[in-house]
C-alpha cells in the first residue's frame, strides 16, 4: 500500500487538501527577457562536486 492510499482512507480531508496544493504548484514561471539573459550568461553555470556541471542561483 502507498502512502496516499493510506492517508486517503485514514483523513481524507488532509489527502484532498495536499493534492490541492500540487496542482496549484504546477503553473510555469513567468520570466523577463532579462532574467533569461541572466541565467544564459557564461558565469551563471559552475562546475560542483564530482565534476558536473550546474547552474548558479538567481542571487549572487
Amino acid at each position: 500500500m502507498r502512502i496516499g492510499e493510506i492517508l486517503k482512507d485514514q483523513q481524507p480531508e488532509v489527502y484532498k487538501k495536499l493534492k490541492s496544493d500540487k496542482k496549484e504548484k504546477r503553473g510555469k514561471e513567468n520570466l523577463s527577457f532579462s532574467d533569461l539573459r541572466q541565467l544564459m550568461k557564461k558565469d551563471s553555470y559552475y562546475r560542483g562536486k564530482g565534476g558536473s556541471i550546474k547552474q548558479r542561483s538567481w542571487n549572487k
